[in-house]
């Protein structure tokens, strides 16, 4: 069960990550009646077995006439919490069959526009749908890293531009969001010091430029420590 949009009382409900597992019966009594109280619609799917590893996605721009604009796959890493969790960490890489299939289901749709197809590989290999989103992702950046721009092929279309090269990505590429990975990856039984090494292979972090570090460690990182001093008391 999974709330049908990202909402604050999500944790009210008992909610940690993007969705809850519901064990039988009576669990499902409780959490049905708790989202009722709150006004929260919720969507119920089957569940596939497996961690967020086996999270795989298609990404595309179809034009108005149909076409496939720009085009790309990709995988989870991490995510937090590790369970039913938010990414911290995606790689742009090259999966066929997601791609096939991907293009199948936005096709049986007649989907236009900009669209996200996720997919969850099973112990047997097979590809399960779990949802589409059509909207701008975390995910483009990274892939316009990789060789495909999809906002810029986007704008171009809406600006009547010549759009830039790159219809598929042509590279792997890994995205992370630094301190939220970091916390995923420790989660995880990741040591520090092997996170870091694998960030510094990282080619796209979320808020961190290598050649102008100070917006997020004045940003991101002064507010993650400043969550962590203490209050002073009342005068």
């Amino acid at each position: 069960m999974k709330p049908f949009t990202r909402a604050v009382d999500w944790d009210a409900a008992g909610g940690e990550g993007k969705a809850l597992e519901v064990r039988g019966e009576a669990e499902w009594a409780g959490l049905w009646q708790r989202c009722s109280a709150l006004g929260m619609q919720v969507i119920v799917q089957q569940l596939v077995p497996g961690p967020e590893t086996s999270i795989e996605s298609y990404h595309a721009y179809i034009d108005g006439a149909g076409s496939i604009a720009g085009e790309f796959t990709g995988r989870k890493i991490r995510t937090f919490p590790p369970r039913f969790g938010f990414s911290t960490a995606v790689e742009i890489t090259d999966l066929p069959d997601v791609a096939e299939l991907g293009r199948d289901v936005l096709a049986r749709l007649g989907l236009t526009g900009v669209a996200k197809v996720d997919f969850k590989r099973g112990a047997a290999g097979a590809l399960h749908l779990l949802e589409v989103n059509p909207r701008y992702t975390l995910w483009h950046y990274p892939a316009a890293l990789s060789g495909v721009n999809i906002p810029a092929l986007v704008h171009a279309d809406l600006s009547g531009l010549a759009r830039p090269e790159g219809r598929r990505a042509t590279r792997s590429v890994a995205w992370c969001k630094p301190l939220s990975d970091l916390r995923a990856a420790r989660a995880e039984g990741m040591s520090t010091l092997a996170w870091l090494r694998w960030v510094r292979r990282c080619q796209a972090l979320s808020g961190l430029s290598r050649d102008d570090p100070l917006p997020f460690l004045r940003g991101a990182m002064w507010h993650a420590v400043r969550r962590r001093l203490p209050r002073p008391g009342p005068a």
